[in-house]
């Protein structure tokens, strides 16, 4: 049975763990450590910071750069929408090299531990959690497939269709618990459990931040954790460690721009041959890929982003001119053999309210107005939940030092007594670990990047997190 759980709840922010609403996360917390200061990675989509949860790199070293992107090597032009049948096709594509690095479930796989994932968000968020999983002895579940392919099936026959994912999805989440306590831990006995519940990113993507309906489901979906530990707690005489995180915190559209027609309208285009401009909308950010990388064309697109005011930040690493103006693609984690040449974080501001309502702004795709939002570069957006509880934690901590989503593998990795392999661009998350020894933790300290909007860099040991961009 599972020495480690790790229990992710799409899109929930510190903010909204009480113990009215989340009674189960909340004893963890306070019987445990709540990082105060923790962060996703950009863009703050689903499925990269799922995939830097999972390999504990930014998304330039592990290539999953965002939740629309272009894989140069399967297309120059084409923008993929990372989800399965794509996913799988691409790895397929590069010999099981989908991502550049080794996910958890392999790492732990080479040591004779077995990892399963239940998964009731996208197809993407699963498949990206262990490509190679069936290569490995190791299992990932999700409503549309499972990796290896024969245990689909078998879940059918014993639970029956898996329900929409609807908003609400409060069917979902239940049976994403039901087939995490009678199939994941009933007959496959992983050492390592994710649990990945879909909810409140659904309704506060349909309903808004912290709507009723969202509330309704962070409350369900804790009190479906609650039934997964207590079937744990039934079952095996030591409790596992358990971590509670999200993927990703929120804004609030308070408008939407069609970028594709303002790029048209300004005179780039995807049609262009050498002169294409590609664009891939994520939310509260946008990728920008030049196929033919025209230097010209790029220093007119990046003056002609400047002036919009639906822009809060650029990252690029290909500008000639004012290049004091703009971040670096390495400065904020895209830099690697799938980088784009420009990334844009959406304008965004603070409204004067307090969390989980803190910050409101453009989407470059969305619902409407009024519903919630992420991808960008915002600090609500970047901020997001991280707790451990359990026997090897410090009970009661409240932790200051700066953490984030690239930390959870290399400290899983920890706590097995796995050694770290030196390609980790997280850290262990010693602070937290009872009688934990280490030369690496170091003072947190603030540097400032010249960017164009000032931002935040925070380092704690080797381990540098972005805070806020834009």
């Amino acid at each position: 049975m599972p020495r480690i759980v790790i229990a992710a709840f799409d899109g929930l922010q510190p903010s909204q763990v009480s113990p009215e609403l989340m009674p189960v996360v909340s004893k963890l917390a306070d019987d445990g450590v709540r990082f105060l200061h923790n962060h996703g990675v950009f863009p703050t989509v689903t499925r990269v910071n799922s995939t830097s949860l999972v390999t504990g790199v930014n998304p330039g070293m592990h290539g999953l750069t965002a939740n629309k992107s272009v894989f140069p090597e399967y297309s120059p032009t084409e923008v993929v929408d990372a989800l399965v049948p794509k996913l799988p096709e691409i790895n397929k594509l590069t010999g099981g090299k989908l991502l550049f690095v080794p996910t958890l479930g392999e790492m732990i796989s080479e040591h004779d531990l077995k990892w399963v994932s239940v998964v009731g968000g996208t197809s993407g968020n699963a498949y990206v959690q262990h490509p190679n999983a069936a290569d490995f002895g190791d299992v990932v579940i999700h409503p549309e497939f499972t990796n290896p392919a024969e245990h689909h099936e078998i879940i059918v026959d014993k639970f029956g269709t898996w329900p929409a994912k609807e908003a609400p999805a409060a069917d979902l989440v239940r049976r994403t618990a039901d087939v995490a306590i009678d199939y994941a831990l009933g007959e496959l006995n992983p050492d390592v459990l994710l649990v990945w519940f879909p909810e409140p990113d659904t309704s506060q993507h349909a309903f808004g931040v912290d709507s009723d309906e969202a509330r309704q489901m962070y409350t369900l979906a804790d009190l479906q954790l609650g039934r997964i530990l207590s079937a744990i707690a039934n079952s095996q005489d030591d409790q596992p460690d358990v971590f509670v995180v999200s993927d990703h915190g929120y804004s609030t559209i308070d408008s939407i721009v069609d970028v594709h027609s303002e790029l048209a309208n300004a005179g780039f285009s995807p049609d262009n041959g050498e002169d294409s401009v590609v664009v891939a909308e994520n939310g509260g950010s946008i990728l920008l890929y030049v196929p033919g990388k025209s230097q010209p064309l790029i220093d007119r697109l990046l003056k002609w982003l400047a002036d919009q005011e639906w822009v809060g930040a650029i990252a690029t690493d290909l500008a000639a001119a004012d290049s004091g103006s703009f971040a670096s693609i390495s400065d904020i984690g895209l830099a690697g053999p799938r980088a784009p040449e420009i990334a844009v974080a959406m304008r965004s501001i603070d409204t004067g309210s307090a969390a989980p309502l803190a910050r409101s702004g453009a989407a470059a795709s969305g619902r409407r107005v009024g519903v919630g939002s992420h991808g960008g570069g915002s600090s609500a957006e970047l901020h997001n939940t991280l707790i451990a509880s359990g026997p090897s934690f410090i009970s009661g901590l409240r932790s200051d030092l700066p953490s984030g989503n690239i930390d959870v593998a290399p400290t899983v990795l920890e706590l097995l007594g796995i050694p770290l392999p030196a390609h980790l661009g997280g850290r262990v998350l010693g602070e937290a670990i009872r009688n934990y020894e280490s030369g690496v933790m170091q003072e947190a300290e603030l540097k400032t990047p010249e960017m164009l909007n000032p931002t935040v860099s925070v380092s704690v040991g080797n381990t540098k997190y972005l805070c806020e961009f834009g």
